[in-house]
């Protein structure tokens, strides 16, 4: 099992890496292969960390085959936002705390800086994702989270050597920095708040006052495409 501290130096060692690949699309990407980075983007960031990590996984607010649940959970690996019972329970315990000195990630407490780069080394009791622990799929992930990034590096290698940044690298860039953006520039003042722009740049995970507000509803906005998505193809609990 991989132990809190490798891990979290691990994540941030890689997102660095994701932050760096915003220099070589820049300079040598193809209108294409930004096309292709935004379609990554859909599977790590709208399919990955907001429906399957957050609404799926941390609030458990719809039905899902279970086939579809562990395609989504490795979609959100690829995104360098670490493993399902870490972000959980990190994200469990903001809402329990949400905008006080306990939130693991609030931007008046920790600083936005801190919030921003550095929420993978908060430390958070596991009880916020025992249901996720005692999942034998979940602890196979966090045990070979690294194992499963390497492996699909080596097949974007070997397919072409510069998918490794507009297939994987880039798109997890956009799931971080947009997806952080929310705890550090959408909790301002002591409280949530729905940013529009930063709204539909997440796919709809920046509508983040309704998210409180409802923690377990799935449509937060009209223009909220997770939660579109949701309602159209999966059962929502009620």
């Amino acid at each position: 099992m991989i132990n809190r501290i490798t891990y979290a130096h691990g994540i941030f060692f890689l997102q660095v890496l994701a932050y760096l690949s915003v220099i070589p699309m820049i300079m040598y990407a193809s209108f294409e292969h930004y096309i292709i980075g935004v379609f990554f983007y859909f599977l790590f960031g709208c399919l990955g960390m907001i429906m399957g990590y957050h609404r799926l996984h941390s609030h458990r607010s719809f039905y899902t085959p279970l086939w579809f649940e562990k395609l989504i959970t490795i979609f959100a690996t690829m995104s360098l936002t670490g493993p399902a019972i870490d972000w959980v329970a990190i994200h469990r315990a903001h809402h329990k705390w949400h905008d006080t000195e306990k939130d693991p990630h609030s931007p008046d407490y920790k600083g936005r800086l801190r919030v921003h780069f550095l929420t993978m080394f908060t430390e958070v009791s596991p009880r916020f994702a025992m249901d996720l622990i005692r999942n034998n799929f979940y602890m196979w992930q966090r045990k070979n989270y690294f194992y499963i990034i390497g492996i699909y590096a080596i097949i974007l290698l070997l397919i072409d050597p510069f998918a490794i940044v507009y297939a994987w690298l880039f798109p997890a860039f956009l799931t971080v920095f947009l997806g952080t953006l929310i705890l550090s520039a959408s909790h301002r003042d002591g409280e949530a708040h729905d940013d529009f722009i930063l709204g539909i740049l997440t796919w709809g995970d920046a509508f983040h006052k309704s998210h409180h507000d409802k923690p377990m509803q799935v449509r937060l906005h009209k223009y909220d495409i997770t939660g579109f998505l949701i309602e159209t193809f999966f059962k929502v609990k009620t």
